[in-house]
This record gives C-alpha cells, sequence and structure tokens, in this order.
C-alpha cells in the first residue's frame, strides 16, 4: 500500500513538471542560443584526437558520416547528405542517443559482470560519464543517460520497470533540468524513438508472433518499424515531406548501424593508442560498411516519384499520433481477447479432461464391485 502510494506520488510529480514544462514554453518561448561548448576541457583534446584517428583510418567522403553516428557531429557530414537523411526519414539515426549508449552500455556491462554486479555497475556508469563528457551534452545524449541509469540500476537489483513510467520519469527527469528541452527537435525524435522501442515494439511483436520470440530478422525488422512509426509524423511536422521508400531505407540500414558504431569505436581507439595496424584493418572493414550506406541513401533519394510533400509544421499533420494511438488501442484490446479466448479453451480442456478422469474412476469403481 504504501509503495503504491509512492508511486501515484511520483507519477503526479512527473506529470506537474511536463505541464509546468508546456506552460513555460507557451508563455516564455526558448531564444536561440549559439550552443557553445567548454573547447578548452582535456576532454575536447581527447575528442580531436579520436577525431583525426577515424579521419585518418577511414576515406574523407565516408567519415563524416561515422563521427555523425558516433559523436553527433552533424557539421562532418559529407555536402548535401544530411538533407538526403532528412527526405529518407534517416535524420533520427545521427542524433546521439539509446541507441549509441545502449551499443556502449551493453559492450561494458557483459565484460565487466564477469568480476561481479557491483563492478559492471561502477564501471558502466563511468563509461557512461566519460561517453557523455566526450560528446557534450545535449537534449538526446541527456535523455539517453537517464534511460541508461535507469536501466542499470533496474539490472543491479534485479527488478523490471514498466515501459509507461520509465518513459514519464525519464521525460520528467529531463524537463526538471531543462525545461525547454520539451521544444527540442532532437529531444523530441530521440524521446520518440524511445517510445518506439519500448512500447510499440512489443505490442508489434506480440501481435505477430503471439508469445514466441521473433529471431534476428523478424526483431531487426519490427523494431526499425518500431522507430519509423514513431517518428513518422514529426519528421512530416518538421520537414514537410516523406517518403515511401523511406521503409525500405530504414530497413535496409538501421540493422548496420551497431556495427559501424563498433567498428568506428574500434578504428578510433587503436588509432589513438598507436595500434595504426589494427586501426587501418577496422577501418577498411567500416569504410566497406559506410560506402554501403551512402549508397542506400542515394538511390532511394533519387527516386522522387515515391517523395510525398507537405506544408512545413502543419499541426494537423500530428494528429497522425491520435491515429497511432489509437490503432495501438485496438492491438492492444485484440491481444487480450486473444488470451482470454486462450484461456477459456484451456480451461475448457482442463474441465473435459477432469470429467474424462471422473467418469474413467468411477467406470472402475463399478467393476470393482461387480467383481
Amino acid at each position: 500500500m504504501r509503495r503504491k502510494f509512492k508511486n501515484n506520488i511520483l507519477i503526479i510529480l512527473s506529470l506537474a513538471i511536463v505541464f509546468y514544462a508546456l506552460v513555460l514554453n507557451i508563455v516564455f518561448p526558448p531564444r536561440k542560443s549559439s550552443g557553445n561548448s567548454n573547447k578548452n576541457s582535456e576532454f575536447s583534446e581527447i575528442k580531436k584526437d579520436f577525431l583525426s584517428s577515424i579521419s585518418e583510418n577511414i576515406s574523407t567522403d565516408v567519415s563524416g558520416l561515422e563521427i555523425g553516428y558516433l559523436l553527433g557531429e552533424k557539421s562532418e557530414l559529407p555536402d548535401g547528405l544530411e538533407d538526403k537523411m532528412k527526405a529518407v526519414g534517416l535524420s533520427h539515426i545521427i542524433v546521439v542517443s539509446g541507441t549509441h549508449l545502449s551499443i556502449i552500455i551493453m559492450s561494458a556491462r557483459r565484460i565487466f559482470e564477469k568480476f561481479s554486479r557491483g563492478a559492471a555497475l561502477f564501471f558502466t556508469l563511468g563509461f557512461l560519464i566519460f561517453y557523455v563528457a566526450l560528446v557534450g551534452v545535449s537534449p538526446s545524449l541527456v535523455r539517453a543517460s537517464f534511460v541508461a541509469v535507469f536501466g542499470l540500476v533496474a539490472w543491479y537489483f534485479g527488478r523490471e520497470m514498466e515501459p509507461i513510467r520509465v518513459v514519464l520519469f525519464t521525460l520528467s527527469g529531463c524537463l526538471l533540468i531543462n525545461p525547454y528541452f520539451l521544444t527540442n527537435f532532437s529531444f523530441q525524435l530521440s524521446m520518440l524513438s524511445y517510445i518506439g522501442v519500448v512500447i510499440v515494439l512489443p505490442i508489434l511483436i506480440r501481435y505477430f508472433y503471439g508469445r514466441d520470440r521473433p529471431g534476428f530478422i523478424g526483431s531487426t525488422v519490427l523494431s526499425s518499424l518500431s522507430v519509423m512509426i514513431s517518428c513518422l509524423p514529426l519528421q512530416i511536422y518538421y520537414f514537410g515531406s516523406f517518403n515511401l521508400a523511406s521503409t525500405i531505407s530504414n530497413l535496409l540500414i538501421l540493422p548496420t548501424i551497431p556495427i559501424v558504431m563498433g567498428l568506428g569505436f574500434l578504428t578510433g581507439t587503436f588509432g589513438l593508442i598507436g595500434f595504426k595496424v589494427l586501426g587501418v584493418a577496422f577501418g577498411t572493414l567500416n569504410e566497406i560498411i559506410l560506402k554501403y550506406q551512402i549508397f542506400i541513401i542515394n538511390s532511394v533519394y533519387n527516386h522522387s516519384e515515391f517523395l510525398f510533400e507537405f506544408p512545413k509544421k502543419n499541426p494537423t499533420v500530428l494528429l497522425l499520433y491520435l491515429v497511432l494511438f489509437l490503432w495501438l488501442v485496438f492491438l492492444k484490446k485484440r491481444e487480450k481477447k486473444k488470451k482470454r479466448e486462450r484461456f477459456l479453451k484451456w480451461a475448457e480442456l482442463s474441465r473435459k479432461n477432469i470429467w474424462e478422469k471422473g467418469e474413467i474412476m468411477t467406470s472402475r469403481r463399478v467393476l470393482k464391485t461387480k467383481h
């Protein structure tokens, strides 16, 4: 009872923070900031060396894309590539978010949990802090950090957290740090991508697979589809276009992002510490995948017959989220109906089995009395 009361208080406080941020953004709209960072820090020097290591081992025509994945540096992207990625619905992959942090955290956790859970928690949080300091604090990274910390603490204590509560607590925590995150595009995109993974994806998995677990291909396809569905209305709102072929580009590119990030991190690290042979080897493999990704982006972008344009920042486009919500509610109710039907079938079979066993027992008793 006490625990339920505490949870309700946290939910009310979280909703109050979100409402406060909403009112503040309406009454006092955010001013455009120059976004200057502390370039004199020691981390900035490490970051420069890391970037130069990647640039040395990967050709310049694709190294900017790798830097965009790892550090969210859009300024390093090849000319015109950012606009093409927006047009084909791939702008979310160069926002430093949960995908980037989850790769780092999962890798660190698997390495250090061989020693102990405490060591895994301590060193993984250390990697998280180092990465945030290296990349620089951004709205999407703050969101991803909250999720990462929630996930690590829940894993350490062996507890599962409800996805909707995690989303609400993460949103309110970020807005408590800076209420103006609410109107920041990268933060909005990051939150929606996360909602797609933790809320939309499980519903789609249960719809298509029932109680079975999808394989690697099925999981990859549904994950990509969930993120794309969640981000699509917002991307149409800001960019005023939608490419039907973006589904193909997402399905072909998203599964390769963890591989590219892993290879890019190894390329930069080995080049940084002086193992140039390994840096060149990993850089060569990475370059092949990056060129493949750019080829897909250019191919999809060139098919203008699949491109649909809309007025930019048209609020009616956001009504698509209402359609999405109703669709998810429909799928959820359908799932509950199927569960109920399965339970009724199981109950009927159990009743029949009990009845048949009862008849067999009574017939045996009758035979015994006759003998």
